[in-house]
């Protein structure tokens, strides 16, 4: 999976299928922002470690549920229902800078999550919106566990040397 900040691209969303027939595309963000992938003039897509092939964005709008695209080349419901599924990448040079103690999301892929008595809980799979608050997916012994991802839990991150240590709450 690419997951490390030294690599040159991230993912930013997903296509989720057809919008109508025309060849819009509904999309999946993972951004805070939803209209941040819209400023993407080129996305990539593709498989995660598989190829990807570039489009360019033709327009975008907002919906209730996501982004609705229309890409380069892609100009009817088939050729959009050919793309459900695929990540959307973009370099990870276009990405605003930030500032020392922020860090995106996907560099948090990977990362050891330790509770605050040391013990290694596993790896961070991925991390999700819930409306409520944001969940850490740690892949423990081959089972996954999610984990809250607020301040009350998740007591320090270390994009660095990718360490996120945890307080585990009663339950957890």
């Amino acid at each position: 999976m690419i997951n490390s900040k030294d690599v040159e691209y991230v993912v930013v969303g997903r296509l989720l299928g057809p919008h109508g027939v025309r060849g819009e595309i509904k999309v999946h963000y993972l951004t805070e922002e939803k209209e941040t992938l819209l400023s993407f003039p080129d996305w990539l897509l593709g498989p995660d470690g598989g190829p990807m092939q570039r489009y360019s964005l033709v327009s975008g709008r907002s919906s209730a549920k996501g982004l609705i695209v229309r890409l380069a080349g892609i100009d009817d419901r088939d050729a959009a229902q050919a793309l459900s599924g695929t990540d959307v990448w973009i370099m990870r040079s276009q990405l605003p800078e930030l500032d020392q103690d922020q860090f995106y999301w996907a560099d948090l892929i990977g990362s050891k999550v330790v509770t605050e008595d040391g013990e290694e809980l596993g790896e961070v799979q991925h991390l999700f919106e819930t409306g409520a608050n944001d969940v850490m997916s740690v892949n423990s012994q081959g089972e996954e566990r999610l984990i809250p991802f607020t301040s009350e839990v998740v007591l320090q991150v270390d994009a660095d040397a990718r360490v996120v240590l945890v307080r585990l709450l009663p339950g957890m």
